[in-house]
């Protein structure tokens, strides 16, 4: 776990630093009055010594690099200066003291150590003035020789990089709580949740576990409290949890291994006070800002249920019972206005989702011999069949837009201003006009378009916790700036910017954000002791520690909600 650097007092600021520095000056005016070329020769022989050893006294230092007592660290010129006085003082050494002035043993003692003994005569060691630490410079990351040359964006990162130094901290809202390899962190707009394992259990049975989020600034990360835990039924894997106002949290679980054919999801409502249960009911719910909930069911070879229920009690309001293949919800200003649905046969329909009443229907194409998928952007129904043809179709009356037909494709999502079909195959990435469905770039490397603005986009290459991030032109991917390998971070909800972070050894992780009308990427944070597993949401950034433990910052740069 990285040392969190404290905040440093200047010299002779404590109590024992002022005592020293007392005697000090009492000692420096015996001197002159006895012997002024004297003092300018022990005044040598300071220079000389260790300003680590008198350090630790004079000044009190919490979380330098070596850490709890590590003197601070001479700069370059003070060092410098340092040794030029020593090289003096040797032509000047030894230093002859007066015989009238030796104590009975034969011994002069320096310091603080006359000074504890109680002798009157204290000769004096100037240690001249103690220089603050210098910046820590990170250093820089070397990229495997195969890899392409970085371009001056990433030089500039490097700058970027170095300035993200060790600085005493700053008052902030940061907290930690306690977790493992095998802990889950769920953040919601209330609360904070992990799912760990049962402590001193080994049969796998965990719970989980609500914290408040943490909303007091402090130095050093405060320790949150769990408010209650609840055991997770056996068997079971927490998919979705999510706050809901003052009334609690919807919990939804699913099963860890699907046996038979019957639905395996539900969902309970939690009291956000107590942990105690409200109402279950079965499905995987949706909530919105209409205080309804939408909960759908999953079986292997049933109907699927679809039903809405009154949020506070659980009542249900309406149900319906429909062979769907697939199943999409499209929002109008924070509120569920519809549920999409496509069937078994090929059909797709348009369901209200006050009612459950059926709006549009589409019957199924003649032609359909093999998959079909969809998804809702905005105020377009885009549906894949056979997993090449794109049809976009208006959600008010599933009137037809536009078609294209791309290589291997199997979903479509929006990624700014423009919308981005994939293949979970590695069949590459494709960009697409929302309006038009002309083509833009396409790839079929193993490439992820992930957002695009003025005409950029950003993508991200390879797999794994290392990706390389790259602007490229829209229009004919052309490469505008390598940014390097980033590790990227996982965000709750769609956002204009996307955001990296990478290892500052003995450090943590610096946090960038990546935005493709920018040429730089903007550092926006530094996570003290974070390693990596990263995720963003409603203000607040969680990443795993060093220690096995989860850290919650909130971000300094005045990030919204999300």
């Amino acid at each position: 776990m990285a040392q969190h650097r404290g905040r440093r007092r200047p010299a002779g600021g404590g109590r024992a630093g002022r005592g020293i520095q007392k005697k000090q000056q009492l000692g420096a005016g015996r001197a002159r009055r006895d012997d002024r070329g004297s003092a300018d020769r022990l005044r040598c022989l300071g220079s000389r010594l260790p300003v680590r050893r008198v350090a630790a006294a004079a000044w009190d230092t919490r979380g330098a690099r070596g850490g709890p007592g590590a003197g601070p660290v001479r700069s370059g010129r003070a060092a410098a200066a340092s040794r030029g006085r020593a090289g003096r003082c040797r032509r000047r050494l030894p230093v002859r003291v007066r015989p009238d002035r030796l104590p009975a043993g034969g011994r002069v003692l320096r310091g603080v150590a006359a000074a504890r003994r109680g002798r009157t005569s204290v000769t004096l060691i100037d240690l001249g003035e103690l220089a603050e630490p210098t910046d820590l410079e990170l250093p820089r990351r070397r990229r495997p020789p195969s890899t392409r040359r970085w371009g001056a964006g990433v030089v500039a990162l490097v700058v970027l990089l170095t300035l993200a130094g060790a600085a005493p901290p700053a008052v902030r809202v940061h907290a930690t709580l306690p977790g493992n390899s095998a802990s889950d962190l769920i953040l919601t707009e209330g609360h904070i949740f992990v799912v760990t394992p049962v402590p001193g259990v080994t049969d796998g049975t965990q719970e989980l576990v609500a914290y408040p989020r943490p909303v007091r600034a402090t130095v050093t990360p405060q320790r949150l409290v769990p408010l209650w835990r609840v055991p997770v039924p056996t068997g079971r894997r927490i998919i979705r949890a999510e706050s809901v106002d003052d009334l609690g949290v919807l919990v939804s679980t699913a099963r860890t291994r699907v046996v038979g054919p019957t639905n395996t999801a539900e969902t309970v409502l939690l009291d956000v006070r107590t942990g105690q249960q409200r109402w279950r009911a079965p499905g995987i719910a949706t909530v919105d800002a209409s205080g309804r909930v939408l909960l759908r069911t999953f079986a292997v070879e049933e109907p699927t249920t679809l039903a809405a229920v009154e949020l506070a009690t659980g009542r249900e309001l309406w149900s319906t019972s429909v062979p769907a293949a697939w199943m999409e919800y499209a929002e109008r200003d924070g509120v569920i206005d519809a549920v999409v649905v496509s069937t078994t046969a090929g059909d797709i329909e348009v369901l209200d989702a006050a009612t459950g009443a059926r709006r549009h229907r589409l019957p199924a194409l003649d032609d359909l011999a093999g998959y079909q998928s969809g998804s809702v952007v905005g105020d377009l129904l885009l549906v894949i069949r056979n997993s090449r043809r794109i049809t976009a179709y208006d959600l008010d009356g599933l009137v037809q837009r536009w078609q294209a037909t791309m290589p291997l494709t199997d979903y479509v999502t929006g990624c700014g201003d423009l919308l981005c079909a994939r293949s979970s195959s590695g069949g590459g990435a494709h960009l697409l006009d929302p309006d038009t469905g002309a083509a833009g770039w396409s790839s079929t490397d193993e490439v992820d378009i992930v957002l695009v603005a003025t005409g950029h986009a950003l993508a991200v290459i390879g797999t794994g916790s290392g990706l390389d991030v790259v602007a490229v032109d829209a229009a004919t991917g052309k490469k505008l700036t390598d940014y390097g390998t980033w590790a990227l971070v996982n965000s709750y909800a769609y956002r204009p910017q996307l955001l990296g972070v990478r290892v500052v050894p003995e450090v943590g992780l610096v946090l960038a954000r990546f935005d493709p009308a920018e040429p730089q990427p903007r550092r926006v944070d530094v996570l003290a002791g974070a390693v990596d597993g990263c995720q963003y949401g409603y203000g607040l950034i969680a990443c795993r520690r060093e220690d096995g433990s989860l850290g919650v910052w909130q971000l300094r740069d005045g990030e919204g909600r999300a």
